[in-house]
């Protein structure tokens, strides 16, 4: 198996009790069963401790005000601390490291919920990549029959294209975005006709377009529709994508209230304002350089999931919307950079109906 690992991946160590955000408070921590079975057999002066602390039946920590059981109030992990990081259930010992499978592929990577890892990509010094490695470890090819190996190929190789895109920093940022959201367009028209083979060569143009005008290659009758989509940034289509995302699952409490100021912000000063341009087409290279950065976390943690359910535009379309919609949150409220990255990202990556939501929204867009 090839093992593809973002830069830092091994190198990630969790800040524990000063962390900002702890992934301890606010989130259920489901239990693996195999160190659900651990738990209950535990004996010795701990096991009280850590058995009253595990719901059994929901396979999971029970919390108090939203803090998990094991949360001491230093901040530190009581199960760790007693029985040490072998008994870490498995969410706690991988989180914030993702991986997601392709058969003989395995690609893992750091989620930005967490504001160790946000910190890590605002580092000048952190260049977004991976390193590959093979390793002896297999899976049941029956697991991942329904995986495309071509169609994974054409993706990896149109992922390329889109990487190489948004780092041209002779166009204007969101320029960038929407001729990636050109070729995502393109992908699903010729996925959908059943021509794979042109998904990665449709994003080809992307080394040579100057514009998004350029970056299309669909009927030009179609114009006027893909206009109506989110692909070129469109003040009144952000604004009402704004009106979306307070619906969502309020997995941060403060979610729906953020999201409608953020918008009254932007309402109040309009489309020509100095507010908006600033925060859409930064002009400083540090903040453009890390929002390259979020939206390779974002493009490179979904895209290839497509080659399972097809949903390449919309997979696409989530990664250039998150870098515009935590442009806004900066912008417009007194979120440092660090926890509108992470704050965005807890609220959205971390529940399964969100990301559906986006997924189906997105998809509309189409047909």
């Amino acid at each position: 198996m090839l093992i593809r690992k973002q830069n830092g991946f091994d190198d990630f160590v969790c800040i524990a009790d000063q962390c900002p955000k702890s992934c301890c408070i606010g989130w259920q921590i489901v239990i693996d069963e195999s160190s659900l079975g651990k738990y209950k057999d535990t004996t010795g002066d701990f096991a009280p401790t850590l058995q009253n602390g595990v719901d059994q039946g929901e396979k999971c920590f029970r919390q108090t005000a939203g803090r998990c059981a094991m949360l001491r109030n230093d901040g530190l992990c009581d199960l760790q601390k007693n029985l040490g990081e072998d008994y870490l259930c498995d969410t706690c010992r991988l989180y914030p490291r993702h991986e997601e499978d392709f058969l003989d592929l395995r690609e893992e990577t750091l989620t930005l919920s967490c504001p160790e890892v946000a910190r890590m990509l605002l580092d000048p010094d952190y260049e977004y990549g991976f390193t590959e490695e093979e390793d002896e470890r297999s899976d049941d090819p029956e697991e991942y029959s329904d995986c495309d190996l071509f169609l994974l190929d054409e993706l990896e190789y149109a992922r390329e294209k889109m990487a190489a895109c948004i780092k041209r920093r002779e166009l204007p940022f969101q320029e960038r975005l929407s001729m990636i959201g050109a070729a995502a367009i393109d992908m699903q028209y010729s996925y959908d006709f059943g021509d794979i083979d042109l998904i990665g060569k449709t994003c080809e143009r992307l080394d040579k377009a100057d514009s998004f005008d350029n970056a299309v290659d669909i009927p030009l009758e179609e114009i006027e529709h893909l206009n109506a989509t989110g692909i070129p940034l469109d003040f009144s289509y952000a604004m009402e994508s704004l009106t979306f995302l307070a619906g969502l699952e309020a997995l941060e409490e403060d979610w729906p209230n953020t999201t409608r100021s953020i918008k009254e912000y932007f309402m109040k000063k309009g489309s020509s304002s100095d507010a908006w341009k600033e925060a859409t087409e930064p002009s400083s290279i540090q903040i453009q350089t890390v929002f390259e950065k979020v939206f390779l976390s974002f493009l490179y943690t979904y895209l290839c999931g497509s080659v399972y359910d097809g949903q390449i535009y919309a997979r696409c379309m989530i990664a250039i919307w998150s870098v515009r919609w935590i442009m806004l949150m900066f912008a417009a409220t007194d979120l440092t950079m660090e926890q509108a990255i992470y704050l965005y990202s807890r609220q959205i990556e971390h529940s399964d109906e969100n990301i559906n939501a986006l997924i189906s929204f997105f998809e509309e867009e189409i047909g």
